[in-house]
C-alpha cells in the first residue's frame, strides 16, 4: 500500500512537467492625446454660454424671501460635431498624417503644360486685340450707315424738290404758251383802226 501511494505521485509528476504555463497576453493601449485648442473647432464645437445679470427680485414661492443681485450662466448652445469641410485638420490618433484637399493642393507643373499656358495666354490677347479692333470696324460702319442713310434722305428730298420744281416749269411755260397764243391771235385778228381822216 506504500507502493502505490508512492506511485501515485510519480504517475502524476510528469503529466505535470509537461504542461506549458498560460501566459495571457494583453494588447498595448494607446494612451489619448489632448488636441491643441486652436484645432479644436475644426472637430468639434464647444458649447455657448452667455451671462445674465440679474438684479433683486423676490422668490416667487416664497414672497418672503428676496435674492440679492447676482450672475446666471446659462448654456446657450451645447457642445457638438462640426460636419462642415473645414481646413485639414490633424487628428492625434497615431502616426501623424494630414488630410490634404486636392483643391487647395498645387499640381506639378510640366514643361509641356507651361509651355500650353503660355499659348493659351497668346491665343487669348491677340483674341481680345481682334475683338477691339472688331469694335472699331463696326463703329466706323454703324457711322458710314448712319451717314449713308442721311444722304439717301437728302437725295429722296431734292429728287421730290427737283420734281415739283420741274412740275411748276411746265406749268408756267404752258401759262406762257397760252398767254402768247391768245396774244398772237389777238393782235392779228383785231382789224386796223382807222382814223377819221381816212377817205
Amino acid at each position: 500500500m506504500k507502493r502505490i501511494i508512492i506511485l501515485i505521485p510519480l504517475l502524476f509528476l510528469p503529466s505535470c512537467a509537461t504542461k506549458k504555463p498560460v501566459v495571457l497576453r494583453m494588447p498595448h493601449s494607446v494612451p489619448g492625446t489632448t488636441m491643441p485648442s486652436e484645432d479644436m473647432e475644426s472637430v468639434r464645437y464647444g458649447e455657448n454660454l452667455k451671462a445674465y445679470p440679474v438684479g433683486r427680485y423676490i422668490d416667487p414661492n416664497n414672497g418672503l424671501v428676496m435674492h440679492e443681485a447676482h450672475t446666471v450662466y446659462r448654456v446657450e448652445t451645447t457642445a457638438k460635431w462640426n460636419l462642415h469641410p473645414n481646413a485639414a485638420a490633424n487628428v492625434p490618433v497615431g502616426p501623424v498624417v494630414g488630410i490634404v484637399d486636392p483643391a487647395h493642393k498645387e499640381s506639378p507643373v510640366t514643361a509641356e503644360v507651361a509651355a500650353e499656358v503660355n499659348r493659351q495666354k497668346a491665343a487669348t490677347q491677340a483674341l481680345i486685340e481682334q475683338g477691339a479692333r472688331m469694335n472699331q470696324a463696326l463703329n466706323q460702319l454703324s457711322q458710314s450707315v448712319s451717314i449713308t442713310e442721311q444722304v439717301s434722305d437728302e437725295n429722296a428730298q431734292l429728287k421730290t424738290a427737283v420734281s415739283l420744281t420741274q412740275k411748276r416749269l411746265e406749268a408756267l411755260e404752258e401759262e406762257f404758251r397760252q398767254r402768247h397764243a391768245e396774244a398772237a391771235f389777238t393782235t392779228t385778228s383785231d382789224p386796223p383802226k382807222q382814223g377819221t381822216n381816212d377817205w
